[in-house]
């Protein structure tokens, strides 16, 4: 029977959970392999709608060059529902994502909203995903067309700072 009782022991659960949902959110948009390999046990199964459905981490390594000539990525996890079942948890996350991909030579921007539900289990006192799903709700595709804020950021100004995967990405560096 799935806990609602908020004890220092679920909410510290809890937010482990989010953490590694979080921390897959960083993985992907980064194209961090080791990253992403870090929220799922060994034995992890992976649905990922029509384009795959098996072990995690070979899909993790067929994804990441992928991911690393995709252009930008943001994956933005809003409500998350966790029920916790002793060392088993079941989680719903909220995700809109955003990505850049070239068609016929020109770029197209992609939004989807989704949500991913992940069976975690703890092991060890360490929780990640032993299985996750998603489901995918609404996506819109347009061209793109990036003025920057209609112009008030200079994305050619030196102390612009603009996004890239790992390990180049800024947040790497530390200050």
């Amino acid at each position: 029977m799935a806990s609602y009782a908020n004890t220092i022991e679920t909410v510290i659960a809890k937010q482990d959970i989010r953490d590694v949902v979080m921390r897959y959110a960083r993985g992907v948009d980064r194209a961090d392999g080791e990253l992403l390999k870090s929220c799922y046990w060994e034995d992890a199964i992976e649905e990922h709608g029509s384009t795959y459905s098996g072990p995690a981490h070979p899909y993790i390594d067929e994804a990441v060059p992928r991911m690393q000539k995709t252009g930008v990525m943001g994956h933005y996890v809003c409500n998350s529902h966790v029920e916790l079942d002793g060392d088993m948890a079941y989680a719903e996350s909220y995700v809109i994502t955003f990505a850049r991909f070239e068609k016929d030579g020109e770029p197209w921007d992609t939004l989807t909203g989704g949500r991913i539900v992940d069976r975690m289990e703890r092991r060890d006192g360490e929780w990640k995903i032993a299985h996750r799903r998603i489901a995918l709700d609404w996506n819109r595709d347009e061209p793109a067309n990036e003025t920057w804020c209609l112009g008030l950021f200079d994305p050619d100004h030196p102390q612009m700072v603009l996004g890239k995967k790992a390990p180049a990405d800024f947040s790497y560096e530390r200050f």
